[in-house]
């Protein structure tokens, strides 16, 4: 299966959080293990180095690293994408979810893997897989 992989599975996975943390391990288990076909746009390690730097500049860096290992697909970022991403904004009232939207369509993805259900539930055409339901199958 393809997916959109959000931001907060890298972060859940690394910070090892206490309920999302093994299922987020899981999925990135099974992206290295190529039961995946993962996606992601150059947002995603940004973010990662943007939020987890917030708490640990080593661990964010290493978690970068970590990232740029697994075999993803890069969703590549470029103006038109940014425009497109400013319009589903618009649509939907969400921002940097956008980004990751509009990355999602010009790799033809409906399906994203994520927690952030508030955001992602906004945007039209996306279906949502949570981490604790991707873990039990």
């Amino acid at each position: 299966m393809k997916y959109y992989i959000d931001t907060n599975i890298f972060d859940y996975s690394a910070l090892a959080h206490p309920k999302y943390g093994e299922a987020c391990k899981q999925i990135i288990d099974d992206i290295q293990n190529k039961k995946i076909d993962a996606h992601c746009c150059l947002l995603v390690p940004i973010e990662i180095l943007g939020s987890l730097g917030k708490m640990d500049f080593k661990k964010a860096s290493i978690a970068v690293i970590a990232f740029f290992s697994l075999p993803i697909n890069i969703i590549p970022l470029d103006e038109t994408l940014v425009r497109d991403a400013s319009q589903l904004m618009l649509e939907s009232g969400v921002t940097y979810d956008s980004v990751h939207a509009a990355a999602m369509r010009r790799a033809g993805l409906d399906t994203v893997i994520t927690e952030d259900v508030d955001h992602w539930s906004k945007i039209k055409g996306i279906k949502i897989i949570r981490p604790l339901e991707y873990a039990s199958g």
